[in-house]
């Protein structure tokens, strides 16, 4: 289907925890200057045990407009998404390499529910993560899932602010989803399901996202996954992608991983007087506890900054050198989540985990009262 080119996002995209982490909400990270568009998830909404998020909701105003009056830049874009890939991910047993404890399920009331509070610039479709070996049936259950979760939220948001997610590993399978949201009024677009499908089989993972970017050219192309912080200048100066969503980054700070470059290296390796970042000039002058809050925030602003120079050079990729070829594939085999130092590091905020039900009540019934 022809479609017109549409503005959208770009560049690297983070997550923000600022729901469930307190230092997300504090200088010098409300201060947001790395990134044009930061990821908010409805999932970080109920886990979160914060009394600040309470507050919000009571007083009326989004959570946009709340962290906007804590000096958050109101030009900066706020994507928000499910949060479904971290619930799933325990499902396929990679949650716990990736440091993800997920201990609630979401249902499309709660996520929408997140979704009118957050005052968000962008919304992502609740999806179906389609993997290569789902049976036809399981496929067509999904598929249908898709279309009706974009339905719905197109009733409530317009369709200029929504992001559909096109899933599948068959070309079929994409060009039906992405028909479909096209003739919903669809003009932004996300690839999901691409972690799964990376360590699947790379050379599928390879032809999907660029049968993807092909069928979607001329609209604004997010991808959902980045398994290997090197595919951040695949996907967007080889693919052609628009923007991709960098959560590694969380994960790999909390591992205490230092990025040169794509190069993910232990801090105990690291002088950080040789780099002039903020997060660098923050760990030499304060020479934080290497386990404390402020030694992850200063490592996160470097990592950050880091993926940010990535995503604003161009190629950087040998000539003749795919993302498939055998010796990167065995180099990211032996990759940053799977590097030789295990050890795990405790976040640096303790959260206490609650159902979503009993969160969704609480907020309603505090609601109520005030």
């Amino acid at each position: 289907m022809k479609c017109n080119s549409s503005g959208g996002l770009e560049g690297i995209i983070p997550k923000n925890h600022f729901c469930s982490m307190s230092f997300f909400r504090e200088a010098p990270l409300i201060n947001w200057d790395f990134t044009d568009s930061v990821l908010f998830t409805a999932y970080d909404v109920f886990r979160s045990n914060d009394f600040w998020l309470d507050e919000v909701l009571r007083s009326g105003s989004t959570l946009k407009e709340a962290m906007v009056g804590l000096g958050f830049p109101k030009e900066v874009q706020m994507v928000v998404d499910t949060g479904v890939f971290e619930i799933e991910a325990k499902k396929s047993g990679i949650a716990r390499r990736l440091g993800i404890e997920p201990a609630i399920e979401l249902t499309n009331e709660q996520i929408f529910h997140a979704y009118d509070v957050s005052g968000g610039d962008y919304f992502v479709c609740p999806d179906e993560i389609v993997l290569p070996d789902d049976p036809p049936d399981v496929v067509a259950e999904k598929i249908t899932t898709i279309k009706q979760n974009a339905r719905s939220l197109m009733e409530r948001i317009d369709a200029s602010q929504v992001v559909g997610v096109i899933q599948g590993s068959k070309e079929s399978i994409i060009d039906d989803i992405f028909d479909f949201l096209c003739s919903q009024g669809v003009t932004n677009f996300a690839i999901g399901g691409v972690i799964p499908l990376y360590h699947y089989d790379k050379q599928l993972f390879e032809h999907v996202l660029k049968y993807v970017r092909g069928v979607t050219k001329g609209y604004s192309l997010h991808t959902f996954g980045l398994p290997r912080m090197f595919l951040v200048d695949y996907y967007l100066h080889e693919v052609g992608m628009d923007s991709v969503d960098t959560s590694i980054l969380i994960y790999l700070t909390a591992r205490r991983r230092y990025l040169v470059g794509s190069n993910p290296r232990p801090v105990r390796l690291v002088d950080f007087s040789a780099c002039d970042c903020k997060g660098c000039q923050l760990l030499v002058e304060e020479e934080p506890h290497p386990r404390s809050a402020r030694f992850f925030i200063g490592l996160y602003m470097h990592n950050l900054s880091e993926a940010a120079k990535l995503s604003a050079q161009g190629p950087g990729r040998p000539e003749g050198v795919r993302a498939t070829d055998p010796e990167e594939v065995h180099h990211i085999s032996q990759g940053e989540c799977d590097s030789e130092e295990k050890q795990d590091w405790p976040p640096p905020t303790q959260v206490q985990w609650r159902t979503a039900d009993a969160s969704l009540g609480e907020r309603k019934g505090a609601s109520d009262e005030g």
